[in-house]
Order: C-alpha cells, then sequence, then structure tokens
C-alpha cells in the first residue's frame, strides 16, 4: 500500500479513497455472500463498505500490527452483524404485536375488516367479507366452533373431548384454504 495514498485519503482526498477501497472491494462481496440483509442491493453494500473503509482509514496507524485489509475486514463484519441483529429485533417486535387473522376474525367477524380498512380499496374489503361469509357456510357448526375456540386460544369446552375439536379445527381450516385457493384460480382464469 502507497503510504502517500493513505494520507491523501485520511486529509479527506476523496480520489484516493476510492483508489484505496477499489483494492478492498472484493472483500465487501465476499461478506455480502455471508450475510443477507432485506432490501440491500449492491449499491448499498458498496455504500456501508465504503463508509466503514472511510472509518477505519481514519484510525488507522501502520506501526500498530494490523494491516488496513485485517482492520476494514473486521470492521466491515461487524458493522453488517449489528445491521443483522437490528433487522431480526425489528422483526420480532413486529411480530409480537401481530394477532392472527383467525383470532381477529373470530373475534369480530366478518365486520374487521371494513371498519380496520387494513389499507384495502372499498372492493377489495367486499371481496373479503363475502369470502369470509361464504367460509362460514362451508363449516358445520362443531367446525365453526373449533375454529373460533382454537382461533382465540381458549380452553376446549367440557362438551367435546380436545381431540374431536383439533379434528374440527383442523378440517375448518383445510376447508377455507381450499376454497380460497379455487376462488383465485376463478379470478385468475
Amino acid at each position: 500500500m502507497e503510504p502517500d495514498l493513505l494520507q491523501a485519503a485520511k486529509k479527506g482526498d476523496d480520489e484516493a479513497l476510492r483508489q484505496l477501497f477499489d483494492r478492498y472491494r472484493p472483500l465487501v462481496y465476499s461478506i455480502r455472500n455471508k450475510y443477507f440483509l432485506r432490501d440491500f442491493d449492491d449499491q448499498d453494500w458498496l455504500q456501508e463498505g465504503l463508509i466503514t473503509f472511510h472509518d477505519c482509514i481514519q484510525v488507522f496507524e501502520a506501526g500498530f500490527g494490523t494491516t488496513l485489509g485485517a482492520l476494514f475486514k473486521r470492521s466491515f463484519e461487524n458493522r453488517i452483524r449489528s445491521l443483522v441483529r437490528k433487522e431480526c429485533a425489528y422483526k420480532r417486535r413486529s411480530t409480537q404485536q401481530a394477532v392472527s387473522l383467525e383470532q381477529q376474525m373470530a373475534q369480530e367477524g366478518s365486520e374487521f375488516l371494513a371498519e380496520t380498512g387494513l389499507g384495502l380499496s372499498p372492493l377489495d374489503q367486499i371481496l373479503i367479507q363475502e369470502t369470509f361469509e361464504e367460509c362460514q357456510q362451508l363449516l358445520s357448526s362443531l367446525e365453526k366452533e373449533a375454529f373460533v375456540i382454537y382461533g382465540l386460544g381458549n380452553a376446549v369446552s367440557p362438551s367435546s373431548s380436545e381431540g374431536s375439536m383439533q379434528r374440527a379445527y383442523d378440517r375448518s381450516r383445510r376447508k377455507i384454504r381450499a376454497h380460497l385457493r379455487k376462488r383465485r384460480q376463478e379470478n385468475m382464469d
């Protein structure tokens, strides 16, 4: 490595920084192959790499027993790990507050979509409400009861065994999924 190029990059010479970074660009690609960040494209990876490389240039001292490449590799990998942890924490936070669609349907019936809107057009809301009502007609009274009980996470009623309720719940889910697949296929044709 050229000490003049390093000193110029430390003093803010963008061209010198880019020339040095180009030498370490393959390291960015090798780390990219080890980690997945949703919504990160090549430009995002290179930008994160360049920012990290700039920070490494600022603190790098040649006489301290490490190379610029080793410093950059460790720093960049730590930066990416932090981004992965942050992404995972965001996913956990959003799923902790989630309520299953089955629970919502069981609690509020088909009206919950119309009330909340969920960012859907009025036509989509009507189609979903009609689909939910059609699905209710497919189910026996035991299957409806099981769907509501298991959807809410409640205990099984004493009048029926847990095994039969579980089977009724499984049947209700299969029927609803089959109906939704059929409707989706009809809409595609």
